[in-house]
């Protein structure tokens, strides 16, 4: 092979393989064998609470918002048209339409100061999704270690926008704690809370209320 053409070959070469790094590799039925960045499902848990290497969906759903009810709840409607109410799972925010409850978040003194503290902060919580998802197309993320429907016969899923898990944004923002129960991204949820509350982000602030 003459040089000019070997330089050639081995440029192409170089250039295939830039394009390979950072490329998912997925098995079957779409569990994550790698930790790459993008969608739910591929994305760095560091950047915006990635569904964890070798996490497999119970399922996935289109859907349209058509209602931001509060930080942790929204309405939407599914692909056959029918409408449901989804709670998002793993995670807490504080009450807008109902007394907040101060000792569920952990520091928040149960005074008036904190329990009004706690309301703008949920009230945060709902304008935070509310300016990203509202009347938006959003995938569902079905959690196989959680209940498919919670106490009140709500669907329970992560929430996926623009390669988001806002389940996950939300606490990482202090918007949200993290909810006591079983579901397959434990770990990087409670990693997400220990550092907005070590920062005093969003409703951290109200363990110190003014």
């Amino acid at each position: 092979m003459d040089p000019p053409v070997r330089l050639l070959f081995l440029a192409a070469l170089i250039a295939l393989a830039g394009c390979t790094i950072g490329v998912s590799e997925r098995g079957g039925g779409g569990a994550v064998t790698a930790t790459p960045t993008g969608t739910v499902g591929d994305t760095d848990e560091t950047q915006t609470g990635a569904l964890s290497p070798g996490f497999e969906p119970a399922d996935r759903i289109e859907v349209r918002v058509l209602d931001v009810v509060d930080g942790d709840t929204v309405d939407v409607r599914l692909p056959d048209g029918s409408e449901d109410t989804v709670r998002l799972v793993g995670i807490d925010t504080p009450e807008v339409h109902a007394e907040t409850a101060p000792l569920e978040y952990e520091g928040v003194p149960g005074t008036s100061a904190g329990r009004a503290c706690l309301r703008s902060a949920g009230e945060d919580a709902s304008a935070f999704l509310d300016s990203r998802i509202d009347g938006e197309q959003v995938t569902l993320v079905v959690d196989p270690n959680a209940d498919r429907r919670g106490g009140y016969g709500r669907l329970l899923a992560y929430v996926s926008h623009d390669g988001q898990n806002l389940n996950w944004a939300l606490v990482a923002a202090g918007h949200a704690r993290v909810y006591d129960t079983d579901f397959a991204l434990r770990d990087a949820f409670d990693s997400a809370e220990v550092a907005a509350r070590g920062a005093g982000r969003g409703l951290w602030r109200c363990r110190n209320p003014d």
